[in-house]
């Protein structure tokens, strides 16, 4: 099944496009390319041909059709070079020089730059939309970092946060984001986290030049609002960071400047509730799920969520559905959760049978990155837990089994190694949202 059906694909296609080298397509000797013959030539991507290859359109309207493959979106704006072949028949060559893949739909920028922070941000707020007064008290149960505490912290004169705790935060920043706020940080482009925690981190304890110098440290520390504006300022001063760039900026140090800093030997109790046994009681499943619902239902609200819910209601008529909910224990880490259906929500009675699946991704500190899978059908229930160690769950595996046997039906529970890609990295469930197809139990 492909889970992101022809509506929400043609809108994912836009955010696609990667940085690639620059690569050839061969193409037909059409006298219109000869002409062009050692020049550099703007075109559009328009699509595959029907017999294979790529329908290139020229400035003057006319489509070429090249053989090969380009890995951008239709709507892609090319900037080729046209090289003429060595013999008589050798045909044309369009060496790609640069691709500028269309601008994503607004519509997209949940699922391009995430929605948790900014869920956060109007829980931390000092009077929150009367809407999130429900989710706000769940914080407050749920977190060791308690929604209602972030907005005191964000007006008095929080701690700072170091660098360990800036480039723990770092990866839940789009990678455009990230490479905005290496510019305002005047960092080479392939500068590592460590060396961009370690330059915010500077950045922030440094006083402002127009007191104390730049590189200085006030005497006064500066309170968290302050230090927004003084970012947001800096933002502005950077007319090259555009602003879908630094969108998410902002949300996410709020976050980071939010977040109480840990105290001796509590490092494990700020970043997953598995270290906090003992610490206090477990909520109950029932909170738990109070907490899900009322975080999809505040990002699916227009009311309270106005970016993101037209997002959420465009997938809801292809039968699917993507979260990023944000973790009342772990604000730099947000819990994923992607949500599928077999069955046309459009489709009115019938006796069609229907799949539901659910894949949630999210980190713990025992079982590293961590993918719940779960699918629901006519032949049962099935369960696949994927984690970087399957070893600390193998024996508590067939205790689960039978409770899952207990609601009823048929149980199928694998527990399978989580294992890194071939860049040494673990993907993230939202890279893989962004993709082609997504088979949440594949």
């Amino acid at each position: 099944m492909d889970p992101i059906p022809s509506a929400i694909n043609t809108l994912i296609n836009a955010i696609q496009a990667a940085a690639q080298p620059a690569g050839q397509v061969a193409a037909a000797p059409l006298p219109a390319l000869l002409a062009l013959a050692g020049q550099d030539v703007s075109m559009v991507l328009l699509g595959q041909a029907a017999g294979g290859g790529l329908n290139l359109g020229l400035p003057s309207g006319q489509v070429v059709t090249a053989q090969g493959e380009m890995p951008y979106p239709d709507g892609t704006q090319l900037l080729v070079r046209v090289l003429a072949g060595a013999g008589p028949d050798a045909g044309i060559r369009l060496q790609t020089l640069q691709a500028t893949p269309p601008a994503a739909p607004a519509i997209l920028a949940p699922l391009s730059q995430g929605e948790a922070a900014g869920l956060l941000a109007s829980l931390g707020q000092a009077e929150p939309p009367p809407g999130l007064a429900p989710l706000v008290d769940l914080f407050r149960q749920l977190g060791g970092a308690s929604a209602q505490a972030q907005p005191n912290a964000a007006q008095s004169g929080a701690a700072q946060p170091d660098a360990a705790r800036l480039q723990a935060a770092l990866p839940a920043l789009p990678a455009p984001a990230l490479a905005a706020l290496k510019t305002l940080l005047a960092l080479p482009p392939g500068s590592g986290q460590a060396a961009t925690a370690s330059a915010l981190e500077a950045w922030l304890n440094a006083a402002p030049a127009s007191s104390a110098g730049a590189g200085t440290r006030s005497e006064a520390p500066p309170s968290a609002q302050d230090l927004l504006q003084r970012f947001q300022g800096a933002l502005e001063r950077h007319p090259e960071i555009t602003p879908a760039q630094a969108g998410p900026l902002l949300p996410w140090l709020k976050t980071v400047l939010a977040a109480p800093a840990a105290g001796p030997g509590q490092g494990d109790a700020v970043q997953n509730p598995e270290a906090q046994a003992g610490a206090r009681t477990p909520a109950a499943p029932e909170t738990w799920e109070s907490w899900i619902r009322g975080s999809v239902k505040a990002l699916s609200d227009p009311a309270v969520s106005p970016q993101a819910a037209p997002f959420h209601a465009a997938q809801a008529k292809e039968g699917t559905a993507f979260y990023e909910l944000p973790l009342p224990w772990a604000p730099q880490g947000p819990l994923q959760l992607w949500v599928e259906s077999d069955r046309d929500p459009r489709e009115q009675g019938g006796a069609k049978a229907e799949t539901q699946r659910v894949l949630l991704g999210l980190s713990f500190t025992n079982l590293g990155e961590t993918r719940l899978g779960l699918a629901r059908g006519p032949s049962g229930l099935q369960v696949r837990v994927w984690t970087e160690h399957p070893e600390r769950l193998e024996a508590s595996q067939a205790a689960v089994e039978a409770e899952l046997k207990e609601l009823g039906g048929s149980v199928d529970l694998k527990i399978i190694r989580l294992s890194p890609g071939p860049g040494g990295t673990i993907p993230s469930l939202r890279s893989q949202v962004t993709g082609a197809t997504l088979q949440a139990m594949g």
